[in-house]
């Protein structure tokens, strides 16, 4: 179980940093859009979140 739930952060984490790409490449998409709610919206919350809790 223990292993699954690692699986399921690093997961977490490369979808965050991919989505960081191609926000920065202007990629991203109407998907990305919708569900982390625009770009300043996502750099101020997801990425900062997710940086911050990186090891």
């Amino acid at each position: 179980m223990a292993d699954y739930r690692l699986e399921q952060v690093a997961d977490y984490f490369c979808t965050v940093e991919l989505a960081a790409v191609k926000s920065a490449a202007g990629e991203n998409g109407g998907t990305y859009d919708k569900f982390f709610g625009g770009a300043r919206a996502f750099k101020k919350s997801w990425l900062k979140q997710s940086r911050r809790k990186m090891v």
